[in-house]
């Protein structure tokens, strides 16, 4: 398949930050183009040879998580496994390019969102923050003046006490005087979401690039707790949306583009 573009976008409809990348990169003078995951997939051939694998066409590619949303409610058991088959061929192009992939599947596997105790564990000294994990909100015991939010299967947000009762959930303390910054991260370079002293006083951003490097993850947004005790991170997102970007947009496109347009 003939592929003339000079970057690829691989991201579902309505992706406000694939949209705006492609502007940002068609105005540096790039051709771009967009496709979603299973389309991204029929695109790769795949050549295993005894000096090593190829893979045609090789452009710099973009991947973000709404590659892949779909309701699976509406599809059958051959949808399925067609997604599931092109997920598979599109991940073994990605890993196999010789080109810039952002962000391109690591050593331990494809990257995912990252909640406090996940990060807590990847620490070099792991810290004592921890996830709470539950078959329902009120399994999860209160202690005297502790504060408990959690996020249900939903994907709804709150504290315990107005989550639905009976739905998993996940659940950490927090300290509801704590301040928080948002650090996107592109490779070496990191960008706060605000100009508060405290995160060049905490060195949040060169603390979250340290991160990053050790998660192999190229692109995400860190979010931190900041209290009188410090800054913990406590989210990391591989494929932030564009509320987490708009304040820091300008330099994270920049650099964006930059590693693109190598």
């Amino acid at each position: 398949m003939d592929f003339a573009a000079d970057v690829l976008i691989v991201a579902g409809k309505e992706d406000r930050v694939a949209d705006r990348l492609r502007q940002e990169l068609e105005g540096i003078g790039r051709r771009v183009a967009v496709l979603d995951g299973p389309s991204a997939a029929r695109l790769f051939t795949i050549r295993v040879q005894p000096d090593g694998a190829t893979v045609t066409p090789s452009p710099p590619m973009f991947v973000r998580a709404s590659a892949w949303w779909y309701d699976d409610r509406l599809a059958d058991a051959d949808d399925r496994f067609l997604r599931a088959e092109a997920y598979a061929a599109f991940w073994a192009a990605a890993a196999l390019s010789k080109a810039v992939v952002i962000n391109r599947i690591a050593r331990g596997g494809g990257g995912g969102r990252m909640t406090a105790g996940a990060l807590a564990a990847s620490m070099e000294k792991p810290g004592p923050v921890c996830d709470i994990y539950a078959s329902g909100p009120e399994f999860i015991e209160i202690g005297s003046g502790e504060t408990i939010w959690g996020e249900d299967c939903e994907f709804r947000v709150g504290s315990i006490a107005e989550l639905r009762r009976g739905e998993p959930v996940r659940a950490r303390k927090l300290n509801p005087a704590a301040l928080y910054e948002i650090v996107t991260v592109v490779g070496y370079r990191a960008y706060p979401a605000t100009t508060d002293p405290r995160t060049a006083e905490l060195g949040l951003p060169e603390r979250s690039a340290v991160l990053c490097r050790r998660l192999d993850t190229h692109f995400a947004t860190i979010t931190w707790a900041i209290d009188e005790h410090g800054a913990t991170p406590v989210r990391l997102n591989p494929s932030p949306e564009e509320g987490e970007l708009r304040y820091a947009w300008r330099d994270v496109a920049q650099a964006l583009c930059a590693d693109l347009a190598k």
